[in-house]
């Protein structure tokens, strides 16, 4: 298959899955065709907002096969159980069946429920993630991370399911409104705090571009974002170590979604925010400086994202509550709380030895007075 500009990088895990950059949504259809010749339905898990900017733009690749769309509200707590069943009950109706192929057309909450729904629908069917938002092109749609959530915590229940492909089409992102882009930026600059400095002097020099949305420059940044996830992945498919780094802010950015709800707060800022949090615990330890903290922080701001906890009664009042959230953090052993903290800045380490009292003092850190 030829795709002017495609640039794929493969994931080597224990089943290797090609990752597309600049991959015409309309080309999929001739993808498919080169690798699944058994392949006569396809069911595309969407939200109404991405079908309306994107779906025939898809379908126009994929005349030959029965397609059949499913439509999720947007939102993080559409990753329910609930909704899952609600899935499962309309692909029935659809005729969905083993051999189906599921394309989760979205951002990460799409590509975490329709991941989780393919990886046990029938014990598993076939999966293409689609990813149209900076967060899940850089990020969410690559390791094979499906799940949903519980009241006790963010993605309690998931599995690890990679797709047969990644199938990244960059226009998707002229149509982010900036809040959506501050999720994708949150977790760039994360991948750029645990293996690229140079990453993370490219988002310090390219505001003006990033901010106008020039395409060279957001082509290298999702570019060299993803490979940073690419090649963890690809060393750690299923966290057994070195993949763990990845969770940088999330055990801190979590606790706070899970503490509000998914409400007042997106998972861009709840990162940004435990970025922050993250750098604190780390100075504590000797691993970071305060000029580190405040570069990170000075970065972070640049593109409009949080670094404190502005109202700390929509998390009822006390950082305590937010400790205790992070005991559901799956990162966890015996009861240890294990987090992820920066090392300076482009390195970052696994540390299995924080207190409890550490932790609240970097919570308070992160607490507007």
């Amino acid at each position: 298959m030829s795709l002017p500009e495609c640039q794929p990088i493969e994931v080597t895990a224990d089943k290797p899955y090609p990752v597309f950059l600049g991959a015409p949504l309309e080309a999929l259809g001739e993808y498919l065709h080169t690798q699944f010749k058994d392949l006569e339905h396809v069911l595309i898990i969407t939200n109404p907002v991405v079908a309306e900017l994107y779906a025939e733009r898809l379908k126009k690749g994929l005349l030959d096969y029965r397609v059949n769309c499913l439509m999720v509200p947007a939102g993080e707590n559409e990753k329910s159980l609930e909704r899952l069943s609600q899935l499962t009950s309309a692909a029935l109706r659809f005729g969905t069946d083993r051999h189906t192929l599921v394309i989760a057309l979205g951002g990460g909450v799409i590509g975490d429920l329709a991941g989780f729904f393919a990886s046990i629908f029938m014990r598993g069917i076939r999966l293409i993630q689609v990813p149209t938002t900076l967060l899940a092109q850089v990020d969410s749609s690559i390791g094979g991370k499906v799940a949903v959530n519980h009241p006790a915590g963010k993605n309690i229940l998931g599995a690890f399911y990679p797709p047969q492909a990644v199938w990244t089409d960059f226009t998707t992102l002229d149509s982010l409104p900036w809040l959506e882009v501050e999720n994708g930026l949150a977790e760039s600059i994360k991948h750029a705090l645990i293996r690229n400095s140079g990453l993370f002097k490219f988002f310090e020099t390219q505001e003006d571009n990033l901010k106008q949305r020039n395409p060279l420059t957001w082509r290298e940044m999702v570019t060299r974002s993803s490979t940073v996830k690419v090649t963890i992945v690809s060393q750690d498919e299923r966290e057994q170590g070195l993949r763990a780094l990845l969770n940088l802010g999330h055990s801190f950015g979590h606790a706070l979604e899970t503490g509000m709800n998914y409400r007042g707060v997106t998972h861009g800022q709840g990162v940004s925010i435990g970025l922050v949090a993250a750098a604190y615990l780390a100075k504590a330890k000797g691993l970071m400086t305060m000029t580190e903290i405040d570069r990170i922080k000075g970065l972070l701001s640049l593109y409009g994202l949080p670094t404190q906890i502005v109202d700390i009664t929509l998390v009822k009042q006390d950082p305590q509550v937010l400790l205790e959230l992070m005991k559901a953090d799956k990162k966890n052993q015996g009861g240890r709380k294990i987090l992820i903290l920066p090392q300076g800045i482009g390195r970052a380490v696994i540390s299995k030895e924080c207190t409890d009292l550490e932790i609240l003092e970097a919570w308070k850190q992160v607490i507007s007075a």
